[in-house]
């Protein structure tokens, strides 16, 4: 039995792997990420110009 330490080089306990092509794939909606920014950003918009009728509405 050695009593050298292990020196191989191993990957932390709940590491990601180093790559991943399954991340590069296309997000389930929408076909890519840029139209789902846009949507998430739109749908920010409009929730901003909703709050701001009601504000002005009932000041």
């Amino acid at each position: 039995m050695s009593t050298a330490p292990n020196l191989s080089p191993r990957e932390p306990a709940g590491a990601a792997p180093a790559h991943r092509p399954e991340m590069d794939d296309a997000p389930p909606l929408l076909g890519s990420w840029r139209n789902i920014y846009i949507v998430v950003l739109g749908i920010f918009v409009l929730f901003v110009a909703v709050f701001w009728v009601l504000t002005e509405a009932y000041a």
